[in-house]
């Protein structure tokens, strides 16, 4: 496992699906903070993964107010969500490295801005590789996701993400 957790601001999806899965753990890989409007998007509404987050040790913090023009101008511009919109402006003014959704706009957006986006299959090939899940156990996860999770994933992303998962177990054998 590395040993500085590289620091990543979270949207909701990332949350929502991986508590489908119950891997809502992988994410603590990464340093996360998650903007109020992400949280409360899944805590005031109940949504899965709200009990998750609530005992997590992510930090739910305020925008600025020069976040929150820039937020309201990436709304405006590109028609995302305020939680959407907070998280890329924090990523932005705060230099964050990471932006964690599984919203492909909202992953366009923050692609525009130089700012490296991955999500739910990301956070959990990663946390594969930093060895927290075993084999069997990542495969059974991302079959979940595709499967049971409210993520909408392709059959060709699917099997894409499990040739993956086998190269690196293949490579791992083969060090």
């Amino acid at each position: 496992m590395s040993e500085e957790k590289r620091k990543a601001v979270l949207n909701a999806g990332p949350i929502i699906h991986l508590s489908e899965v119950n891997c809502f753990n992988a994410i603590e890989i990464f340093h996360t903070i998650v903007p109020k409007a992400v949280y409360n998007e899944v805590v005031r509404y109940g949504k899965p993964g709200s009990k998750e987050l609530k005992k997590s040790k992510i930090e739910v913090i305020e925008v600025t107010e020069d976040e929150k023009i820039l937020a309201k101008r990436l709304c405006d511009l590109y028609m995302i969500e305020v939680g959407e919109a907070e998280a890329i402006a924090i990523c932005i003014s705060r230099d964050y490295e990471l932006f964690l959704t599984d919203d492909r706009d909202a992953r366009e957006v923050g692609e525009l801005y130089d700012i490296e986006v991955h999500g739910s299959l990301g956070i959990i090939l990663r946390a594969y590789r930093e060895g927290i899940f075993e084999y069997d156990h990542v495969k059974n996860v991302i079959y979940d996701l595709y499967r049971k999770s409210s993520l909408f994933m392709t059959q060709r992303v699917y099997e894409r993400v499990i040739r993956m998962i086998e190269e690196y177990r293949e490579c791992k054998q083969n060090v």
